[in-house]
């Protein structure tokens, strides 16, 4: 009888699933097909990093972890099980680029579907099969769709694919996916898990990540307790997943190399010398985004620079050099400010000291809907709580608009309030020059890793403004969906203010010495052009 319902399985299969189907721990160990890495048929089976992952789920969930673990490949097979055993089940999957939706979709989940035992499938046939829109529904009311966002309906499960990447590339689309499918969801009864590689230092996910530790250590604290509305922080390292080894016979390992890994160990790690070997000859292969691909803590996972972002590479070595860091004001070195007056009245001012050969950059305050008085009480403020001398204050080429009086200029009504002395830098005829500029400038600089970062509240809580580190971090390309790259156009969002006062140094300073702090634009020549 087993063998006329349950198809080619024998008596004792049939048997043995039928008894264990109501077991969600052995179905998904037991149950499923999936195509592994090396594009074999095999029965899936929970890997170390799923297995922790499954049983320790929230109602909410970031994952933040090294390439390969197989979590989208976890939460495809998940959600099907949901579907084919919980009625009405509403499951959305959804991949940061068109491609990986199609692939989620094809060879993951539909591909499981189609190797269940043929009697499962007959009780729980399909409704409708959509390949173009990716949707999979059941007799039992239960769906799966897998997209690049979702709107509409009630979510079940919901799974976000590389995140990072997806705010930095198509910030629109993770926007959409903020607004649209995290609001499909309902706090008790949804499963949702956002999981990515680290992408920058900046981002919805970024944040997203860093709130979570925060919640984190208050909770070890005993200051709160985790809610449905709470995001809990998964974290999975590179040398979690047991394939990354390889013989140490013939790899050298550097002293730096051998420090960087006591490190990673001094946090109760212990590393085989086949891992270590591993990362060696993989870092050499990855360079700068080993540590965005393959992290060993979740602080490392956000380092590496940002793809598309002008300045990841030079702010990640000021981090590597240790040039992020606590800087003294130096009370005989006049603070010289750099300003943008941005769009949506956002308007950002950088505070800066020439000490020796470095530009230290002490300060960095950001504030929007406020008019040209409150940022000179600003000034007198930092002045008096923080031994602030100040020098020239370098206004954007538009300080001259008039849009702060009916009656006089930006620059005429600042002056009037103390804001003095202003020199309105001179526009230059390409922006992308002024960015080249500032690469130039960047070895040369410091930054103070708080004042110049998100600013906190009297209780150590994080404000609205992600702070200039970030958005020096963050500026970056416009990305071309079409064209799958990014284009020479720099991204108009929140960093770019931050970006944009920050160039002004670059384009508009001279040191004490009489020289400027950068090469110049290409469309300037060189006479009375000296750099430091």
């Amino acid at each position: 009888m087993a063998v006329a319902v349950a198809g080619q399985l024998s008596d004792a299969d049939a048997s043995e699933i039928i008894t264990r189907l109501g077991d969600r721990w052995w179905r998904l160990n037991n149950l499923y097909w999936i195509i592994d890495k090396y594009g074999r048929k095999v029965k899936f089976k929970l890997n170390a990093v799923q297995a922790e992952l499954d049983d320790n789920l929230h109602n909410r969930n970031l994952v933040l972890k090294s390439r390969q673990h197989g979590i989208t490949t976890w939460a495809c097979i998940r959600a099907l099980d949901m579907s084919l055993f919980q009625s009405n089940t509403q499951a959305g999957i959804v991949a940061h680029t068109a491609g990986d939706a199609t692939k989620f979709f094809r060879k993951k989940v539909l591909y499981a579907y189609d190797n269940l035992p043929d009697f499962l499938k007959r009780l729980r046939p399909t409704v409708r099969r959509d390949m173009r829109d990716g949707v999979l529904e059941l007799s039992n009311g239960s769906a799966i769709e897998v997209s690049v966002s979702h709107r509409g309906g009630t979510l079940t499960f919901l799974h976000i694919s590389e995140f990072g990447p997806m705010c930095a590339m198509y910030p629109e689309r993770a926007q959409e996916v903020l607004s649209g499918a995290l609001n499909a969801v309902t706090p008790e009864e949804t499963i949702v898990v956002i999981e990515s590689t680290g992408y920058g230092a900046s981002g919805p996910f970024y944040e997203m990540c860093d709130t979570a530790q925060e919640l984190e250590k208050d909770i070890e604290a005993g200051a709160t307790q985790l809610t449905v509305m709470d995001y809990k922080l998964h974290f999975f390292a590179w040398y979690q997943d047991p394939i990354n080894t390889l013989d140490p016979e013939h790899v050298l390992i550097s002293a730096e190399q051998h420090a960087y890994f006591m490190r990673v160990e001094a946090a109760g790690i212990t590393l085989s010398p086949e891992q270590k070997a591993w990362y060696v000859k993989k870092a050499a292969e990855q360079r700068d985004k080993m540590k965005r691909e393959h992290p060993s803590t979740p602080e490392e996972a956000f380092e590496a620079s940002t793809e598309g972002a002008y300045y990841g590479q030079e702010m990640a070595e000021a981090s590597a050099q240790g040039r992020i860091t606590d800087l003294p004001v130096n009370p005989g070195s006049l603070v010289h400010t750099f300003w943008d007056i941005g769009r949506s009245d956002t308007t950002v001012i950088w505070f800066m000291q020439e000490n020796g050969p470095w530009l230290d950059f002490i300060d960095y305050y950001e504030e929007s809907g406020k008019s040209v008085s409150h940022y000179a009480g600003v000034l007198r403020d930092l002045g008096r709580d923080r031994g602030y001398t100040y020098g020239k204050h370098h206004w954007p080429h538009d300080g001259g608009n008039w849009d702060w009086s009916a009656e006089k200029s930006r620059v005429k009504t600042a002056e009037d309030l103390g804001i003095t002395p202003i020199e309105v830098v001179p526009r230059i005829n390409d922006v992308t020059e002024g960015i080249d500029m500032v690469r130039d400038m960047l070895p040369r600089c410091r930054f103070d890793r708080v004042r110049c970062g998100p600013p906190k509240d009297a209780k150590g809580k994080k404000g609205a403004s992600r702070g200039g580190l970030e958005a020096l971090r963050r500026y970056q390309k416009t990305f071309n969906e079409k064209a799958e790259a990014y284009s020479d156009t720099p991204l108009h969002n929140w960093a770019s203010n931050g970006a944009d006062a920050f160039r002004q140094c670059a384009q508009g300073y001279v040191s004490s010495s009489g020289r400027r702090v950068a090469r110049p634009p290409r469309s300037i020549g060189n006479d009375n052009w000296r750099t430091m």
